[in-house]
């Protein structure tokens, strides 16, 4: 008995195993289904009739509309049949002079077909189906098997890279370059949801932006942003005529980016290779250099693909894999994961970047190179100067206070309140004056040592030793560390104002909370990482540990 259940559960299994592999094996029909309904016009047909009957349309009816034969009416319900099931069309019933009939309606897949709709991919699904796409697919396995000297299975099977063969075959450029346009409609929504991050920017350049769907999107948005398509000369060629903010420049971003706020692109780094993505980058950074006005502020805004799978949902994660295996069979580029984002930023200069997955396949990642050490030292001047006024300010409220009549009344119980003497009160409020000035003299030290680590790292061509980079980090912030334990015993001296049960109370929480903060924190000149190999990541790691302090 346990031997048939066992061979009843095996043959379960592998006719389940067999139907996994034959959906599979007939994916591509699917996909020739899709294609042929864009081709006939079938959701445009769905759409119209809805619009005039406010009806969804019977099988008779769209067999008319299409104007075939009759007798194929049989196969177009079969072929409506799959696209139903694959969640392309909706069927309902539909009453009508004899009986109820199955009818069809759109659903929102298909809403993206229609021609009349602002971010219609009925190009790009014409496109991606082109022979010029689907004909290297055959010759994957021999790729595969070859010494190496072609690059992609495209090459393989056209004889030329896919730039090269765009530039030779003007009708498949134009086809590509429409659905790459038809694409970036869908860039509204984008800009929509991230206008923070192109508010301020008085210049950008949409590298690789073929036919600038994208930038005069953005061009609308900010009129006052001068937008640039850099892209190669013969997608440049037949661009629309330049406006007052929008204009496009034909060249080549691996030997010139012209300089700008912010540099855009669009999925154009999943097209390349690592190195090729890191040259592109160094260009950029080169772009950002030049740009006298921004002082090397400027930042790259990235709209690509980032692969997440223990994250995202199975269905995402498989378009995003699809998509991975396109480049790697067109052109030679890939399809990347936060980590090697994050490598090819550091390899390129930028050292801090920020993804935010928001549009469905695609991410928006914004790239800059921060100098560390200029930010804490901006930020402990800001702190010490900021304090110092505060401890002015309250300086002047305790003195204006304790000089009125109304002050006398309020100390009225020794117990509580403590001595309330004019002698003691004085002190009260030099000490308090003195912990504020303290505390804005330790920032003042730190950042004067967090400028000094700077400039020795930054000084050109010089064989100045690590050491003496880590020792100025390392005072830097020990003085941070100590204007930040001003800070916390003037919190004590407030108190101190109310009498000394208040403020031993404070003390004591307070040196509980310091006891805890230092035992859990590794002092600054233990850090010995074997992988520091220069004084910037020392600055780095420096700035971290003054933070938590």
């Amino acid at each position: 008995m346990d031997s048939k259940r066992h061979e009843l559960g095996s043959a379960r299994e592998l006719f389940q195993a067999q139907t996994h592999l034959y959906k599979h094996i007939f994916n591509y029909i699917s996909c020739m289904s899709l294609k042929c309904a864009v081709e006939l016009g079938i959701p445009d047909i769905l759409h119209n009739h809805g619009v005039v009957q406010d009806q969804p349309i019977t099988l008779p009816e769209l067999v008319s509309a299409l104007k075939i034969q009759p007798t194929k009416a049989s196969c177009i319900y079969r072929l409506m049949r799959l696209l139903v099931h694959s969640g392309f069309f909706c069927v309902t019933k539909k009453s009508t002079t004899h009986d109820e009939e199955e009818a069809y309606s759109l659903t929102p897949s298909s809403r993206l077909l229609l021609k009349d709709n602002s971010n219609c991919l009925s190009t790009f699904v014409l496109a991606m189906h082109d022979s010029a796409f689907s004909t290297p697919w055959q010759s994957l396995v021999g790729w595969f098997r070859e010494d190496g000297h072609i690059t992609t299975p495209f090459e393989s099977a056209h004889g030329l890279n896919f730039w090269d063969y765009g530039e030779q075959n003007p009708e498949f450029n134009t086809l590509f370059s429409q659905a790459m346009a038809s694409d970036s409609q869908m860039a509204n929504l984008v800009v929509k949801d991230c206008k923070p991050i192109f508010e301020g920017l008085n210049s950008l350049v949409d590298v690789g932006g073929g036919t600038g769907s994208f930038s005069r999107i953005l061009s609308e948005e900010f009129p006052h942003m001068k937008c640039t398509v850099f892209d190669l000369p013969h997608v440049v060629a037949n661009s629309p005529d330049h406006t007052n903010n929008l204009n496009f420049i034909g060249g080549d971003m691996f030997q010139y980016i012209p300089p700008a706020d912010a540099f855009l692109f669009k999925l154009v780094f999943h097209a390349y290779g690592d190195e090729d993505c890191v040259k592109i980058l160094k260009k950029c950074r080169e772009a950002i250099s030049s740009k006298g006005d921004n002082q090397g502020e400027g930042k790259v805004i990235i709209v690509d693909i980032v692969i997440n799978e223990k994250e995202d949902e199975h269905e995402l994660t498989e378009a995003k894999l699809f998509f991975d295996m396109l480049m790697m069979v067109v052109v030679t580029g890939r399809e990347r994961n936060e980590k090697e984002w994050q490598k090819i930023f550091l390899e390129a200069g930028f050292n801090h970047y920020k993804i935010t997955p928001l549009f469905g396949l695609r991410s928006l990642i914004e790239a800059d190179k921060r100098d560390t050490a200029i930010s804490v030292i901006s930020s402990n001047l800001s702190a010490a100067t900021y304090l110092c006024s505060i401890s002015l300010t309250l300086s002047s409220l305790i003195g204006a206070w304790l000089g009125s009549s109304a002050s006398y009344n309020v100390f009225e119980s020794r117990l509580i309140y403590g001595d309330t003497r004019a002698v003691t009160m004085s002190i009260k409020y030099i000490a308090l004056v003195t912990c504020f000035l303290l505390a804005f003299s330790c920032f003042v030290h730190s950042a004067s040592h967090f400028v000094h680590a700077n400039y020795l790292i930054s000084t050109p061509d010089s064989d100045i030793p690590l050491k003496y980079v880590e020792k100025a980090v390392i005072r830097g912030g020990d003085f941070w560390s100590l204007g930040l334990r001003a800070l916390y015993f003037a919190l004590n001296l407030i108190l101190w104002f109310f009498g000394p049960i208040p403020m031993f109370v404070s003390s004591f929480i307070m040196v509980i909370f310091l006891h805890c903060l230092d035992t859990n924190t590794t002092p600054l000149h233990h850090h010995r990482s074997p992988t520091i190999q220069t004084g910037k990541k020392v600055v780095v790691r420096a700035s971290g540990a003054a933070d938590r302090q």
